[in-house]
């Protein structure tokens, strides 16, 4: 059985893991050569971002040896989604084993998160708005397309306790000058990890809201808001809103 921290960077990567039961092969002609079985999925652990209805469904998994009838604990990466979904095995052991999983998905998101919240001066829990440009069409070609956004905060996990409020610059669209920073859109509702703004954007900032400005630097600075309570104990927060 492999130690959690074996695990970890194994969970981390994994789009797929879940619990499952073996119940045929799968013979369709496209697997043919490989060790694939059909799995019936029980209880799902991690899935890709946005999917939906995966427990109780049957799913075709190419295994990295051949496996005997049981239930499972499956670790995998995508072949092909659509009306069939196709997994390639990263991992697996006994279903009875599912906490080691679970501790081996937080280890590895943790992990990954711990130097991004060390980096982020501000960490918010709140929502964005409108956005708008701060260059006209004309300009934003050949440049980074600036605009801002209202963050309205509900919670702060990092920084000062008191803000409600954040202005937020970045590029919209993505730009290839900041390929790492998501563009700016309406309406996300995220856990988010805030860097000082990168030299040459305060200007576009209006003079009463600089005081309050930040960059989302990475993807990865915008985290689901059902993470608050694991981001706010890494943090080492008392989990009370500021």
């Amino acid at each position: 059985m492999p130690s959690i921290e074996e695990l970890a960077p194994i969970a981390e990567s994994a789009a797929f893991i879940f619990t499952g039961a073996a119940v045929r092969p799968a013979t369709a002609p496209e697997h043919a050569g490989h060790s694939a079985v059909v799995i019936v999925v029980r209880e799902v652990i991690k899935l890709p971002t946005g999917m939906r209805g995966f427990a109780g469904r049957e799913v075709i998994v190419h295994l990295r040896h051949p496996l005997s009838e049981g239930h499972y604990v499956f670790l995998a990466d995508p072949v092909s989604i659509g009306s069939t979904i196709t997994l390639r095995e990263l991992a697996h052991f006994d279903a009875a084993e599912r906490s080691l999983a679970e501790a081996a998905v937080e280890r590895g998101y943790s992990a990954r998160l711990a130097p991004r919240l060390e980096f982020a001066v501000l960490v918010v829990l709140g929502t964005t708005g409108p956005v708008t440009h701060a260059l006209p069409p004309a300009e934003r070609r050949g440049g980074v397309p600036w605009a801002t956004s209202r963050l309205d905060v509900e919670r702060v996990l990092k920084g000062p306790r008191s803000r409600r409020h954040v202005t937020l610059i970045g590029p919209s669209p993505a730009s290839k000058h900041l390929p790492r920073a998501p563009a700016l859109r309406a309406g996300i509702h995220a856990v988010f990890l805030l860097s000082p703004p990168p030299e040459g954007a305060m200007r576009h900032i209006p003079n009463g809201e600089r005081q309050s400005v930040g960059f989302v630097a990475e993807t990865s600075d915008i985290q689901p808001p059902d993470k608050v309570e694991h981001i706010a104990r890494l943090l080492g927060a008392t989990g009370k809103e500021g």
